[in-house]
């Protein structure tokens, strides 16, 4: 096998654990008495939080852009 296989395999490798950890997580807050409605509730505040994040760094990168444009 050549370097990006091998690279290739480990990136996939840590996808995998990164899935795993994410269930056992999800399953260890559930076992602790949070519903697994309410979990996925956080779970889509965060994600809207974080798209919002997003917009906003894209916005900062626009007003920058028309910035370095008008001098």
């Amino acid at each position: 096998m050549n370097k990006y296989q091998i690279q290739a395999l480990l990136d996939m490798g840590k996808i995998a654990i990164a899935i795993f950890a994410f269930i056992a997580i999800f399953n260890g807050i559930i076992m602790l008495g949070m519903s697994a409605g309410n979990l996925i509730g956080a779970i889509s505040l965060f994600a809207c939080f974080y798209c919002i994040y997003q917009l906003y760094l894209i916005r900062v990168g626009q007003l920058e852009a028309q910035d370095k444009e008008t001098n």
